[in-house]
């Protein structure tokens, strides 16, 4: 709170200390005002055919004031709320584009949390190339299954085989590109949290076959190629069966983390903020007319924002 805060935020700051203030007066005269009324209760005239009309009319009178007070202080502390709601949705949404910029903490929350969203995104570009590298393996595996009982010329048998491996080979190279640019992004969040996450880490990259297996696949046994043509299409099916889908939970559940810190930052620094306003930005005023000035606030912040949405959903076909 030392640099100046910009005038937006102040000024939503200013308006949330005086709802606050507008509250606690309104809930403290709404409770004397139900006190007042249980006590008026215990002074029904208990026989009201016996009661003089004077009684009767003192304690319909009495009642019917306490109720009144008590709907008009009730509904003023309905319009506080509807004004909190608003206050905080607004003032939240200022103090995450505020923060990223005076306070490092919650700037590398929110870079590590968008860090992991790319991780994601590596991790889901995997699925096709699992795919197709399962794909590779079984036209490989195919091929060397029914290589002897094949009625094409031993050389086309083997040049459509060392056509699959080239295709093999190609797709594994292509699934280790994919797992390094997985591994970057992982590094990436490790530099942004290592000093600050506590632990927190995203899962590593999956392991898939390379290209030295593959270029070893020729020193074995038509058999042998099998067994690990095989099981190198399992593996590339289990990831994209259920292998994907722990690894994207886990990095889920690691910006779920990173958002929670963000959002404890930028509480307490909200509180701090709430403090210094009360302290600073308020005066004492009528309860009615601090009213009136927030009601009309919060229709000025609505209208610009309807009108927002207008302009965002009139622009976007011509994007």
């Amino acid at each position: 709170m030392n640099a100046p805060l910009p005038v937006t935020i102040a000024s939503l700051l200013q308006d949330e200390a005086y709802a606050n203030l507008c509250r606690e007066s309104l809930t403290e005269e709404l409770d004397k005002i139900r006190s007042t009324k249980e006590r008026i209760l215990t002074t029904r005239p208990p026989f009201g055919m016996l009661a003089s009309s004077e009684t009767r009319s003192m304690f319909r009178t009495s009642l019917r004031a306490a109720l009144d007070n008590e709907a008009g202080l009730q509904g003023r502390l309905d319009q506080i709320t509807q004004i909190d709601a608003w206050l905080k949705e607004d003032i939240e949404k200022a103090l995450q584009n505020y923060l990223p910029g005076s306070s490092s903490d919650f700037r590398i929350c929110h870079e590590a949390s968008m860090t992991v969203t790319n991780w994601e995104h590596a991790v889901q570009a995997l699925h096709e190339l699992a795919v197709a590298l399962a794909r590779d393996a079984h036209a490989l595996n195919v091929l060397v299954k029914g290589g002897t009982a094949s009625q094409q010329k031993p050389s086309l048998v083997q040049q459509t085989r060392r056509r699959a491996v080239t295709n093999l080979r190609a797709t594994v190279l292509a699934m280790q590109a994919g797992i390094a640019g997985v591994a970057e992004v992982q590094k990436e969040f490790v530099r942004l949290c290592d000093s600050q996450a506590d632990g927190l880490q995203l899962p590593g990259a999956p392991a898939f076959r390379d290209a030295t297996w593959v270029d070893g696949l020729a020193k074995l046994t038509d058999h042998q190629v099998t067994t690990e043509t095989q099981a190198c299409e399992t593996e590339a099916r289990i990831f994209c069966a259920t292998g994907m889908i722990a690894l994207l939970r886990e990095g889920g559940e690691v910006r779920e983390a990173c958002i929670d810190a963000g959002r404890a930052i930028l509480a307490k620094y909200w509180r701090q903020l709430r403090v210094h306003a009360a302290q600073h930005y308020v005066k004492e005023r009528e309860v009615d007319e601090v009213i009136a000035e927030l009601s009309a606030h919060r229709q000025a912040a609505e209208a610009a924002r309807r009108q927002a949405s207008f302009e965002t959903a009139t622009m976007a076909p011509l994007r």
